[in-house]
């Protein structure tokens, strides 16, 4: 079959500051097509001219849209357009997953991938072309009739049986994002997280199972980037990449006796970093620069609400560890918590401003459909616009503050931060400036601050 992969725009928070990199999602779905024989075609309309209106689909049996919340909205406008094409139209992704029975029963799509979608897809594809259109599919949903059909979702235990993702299909030179002064390009070792925070969708959509690729499956696709395709810079996209430290200690020795000199970030968690000086060590010297942590509040009553098993005690702890192997930390914070008050936040604030991160991130709390909160959140959502649920914005009835004031807050807690004149040198006035202009300040704003 001939199958055509689409990538939504995103006109969100991490795009205005040109964060973006290859959709890996679709890449790994392309991958496992071809491997079996199947023709596709990638486009990422982040960085393709792509107008879905004037496309002719008349060349493809099929075609697949990633969907995450954010981007839902302009994700069903494609997918309905394309239906009136008379073309099989699936959407796959965390919202997909989550939204599958309002997105089935509104006629959006024709299917709906639930979870990690490589296999589902690949077996979807396959008895679609041997004319079953009702298949029963693990991870796959769809009305027969009127009655909707959901078939409960398997993950793949062998990461390693997955094929790299298809590259070759995505105009690689368009993506220019840097990390360290060299073009980054992204990579993802394992899948799933277990610890389920209650804002977050990682352990819903890949289970709460973590799931690795073997040390030599991940560095024959490091060394293909390398060596082969240039990267001097890459960027782990685990949702927890130093779950195993063993493993990372490992994959950080195989890249230095593979001479590979490269720079990297990843992901991890505080309780990771204490006790685990070693790994620490390896990995610095294996060329990673950078450390992205959640460290979400200084108050341990909001860490329990979100459910992050964790006390605030260790951040500087933390921040020491990382400083000695001169790593830098990418601090991660999250306002909003129903427990949060001013008080808890301004000291969240000064933990931030304390901790002497290179990157210091705030989000508001968004209740995310698949999440734990957002079903705990649901009945008091103050908008369902999709577009607003970019961490930006507070979208629920907080019993502290309203949408204004938290935003307030949160536009002047990044002025308390990036105008510490270490920062502000290290990072530049460019980024700070971009944040800032992402959040849409207002005169009013900057004056009342």
């Amino acid at each position: 079959m001939k199958i055509l992969l689409l990538n939504p725009p995103n006109k969100g928070y991490y795009y205005k500051l040109g964060a973006f990199y290859p959709p890996l999602g679709i890449a790994y779905i392309s991958s496992m097509l071809k491997k079996a024989g199947h023709e596709t075609k990638i486009i990422d309309m982040n960085i393709q001219k792509f107008d879905y209106r004037k496309k002719n689909y008349d060349d493809y049996d099929l075609v697949g849209i990633s969907v995450d919340t954010v981007r839902s909205n302009i994700a069903y406008k494609i997918a309905k357009h394309i239906k009136t094409k008379n073309v099989k139209v699936v959407l796959g992704g965390p919202h997909a997953s989550a939204e599958a029975n309002e997105i089935l029963k509104n006629q959006i799509a024709d299917y709906v991938v639930i979870g990690e979608g490589e296999k589902s897809f690949l077996d979807l594809v396959e008895s679609l072309e041997n004319g079953e259109l009702y298949p029963e599919i693990p991870g796959i949903a769809y009305m027969k009739r009127d009655e909707l059909k959901v078939f409960q979702s398997k993950f793949i235990n062998d990461l390693d049986s997955i094929p790299f993702p298809d590259r070759e299909s995505l105009p690689l030179k368009l993506y220019r994002t840097k990390f360290d002064g060299k073009t980054a390009t992204s990579i993802i070792t394992s899948r799933g997280c277990p610890f389920d925070c209650e804002f977050c969708s990682a352990s819903q959509f890949m289970g709460i199972k973590w799931r690795k690729r073997s040390v030599d499956n991940v560095m024959e696709e490091i060394k293909m980037l390398a060596k082969k395709l240039g990267y001097r810079s890459l960027i782990f996209f685990d949702d927890n990449f130093t779950m195993d430290p063993k493993r990372v200690i490992k994959i950080s020795e195989e890249i230095l006796k593979n001479d590979l000199r490269i720079s990297w970030w990843a992901f991890s968690r505080a309780d990771e970093v204490i006790g685990h000086e070693d790994m620490i060590e390896a990995m610095s010297k294996a060329g990673c620069k950078m450390l992205f942590v959640g460290f979400e509040s200084a108050s341990d009553d909001v860490l329990k609400e979100y459910g992050k098993k964790l006390t605030s005690s260790i951040a500087l702890s933390v921040s020491k560890i990382l400083k000695k192997y001169k790593i830098d930390l990418f601090a991660s914070f999250i306002f909003g918590a129903l427990g949060d008050t001013v008080e808890s936040i301004n000291k969240t604030v000064k933990l931030a401003k304390k901790l002497g991160a290179s990157i210091v991130q705030f989000s508001i709390l968004t209740p995310y459909p698949g999440t734990r909160l957002f079903n705990k959140l649901k009945n008091n959502l103050i908008t369902k616009n999709y577009e607003l649920f970019d961490a930006t914005n507070l979208v629920f009835k907080h019993p502290n503050f309203s949408p204004e004031n938290l935003k307030k807050i949160f536009i002047k807690a990044y002025y308390k931060v990036y105008l510490n004149p270490k920062l502000l040198f290290k990072r530049g006035l460019p980024f700070l400036w971009k944040i800032l202009t992402t959040k849409h300040i207002n005169e009013e704003i900057l004056l009342d601050g």
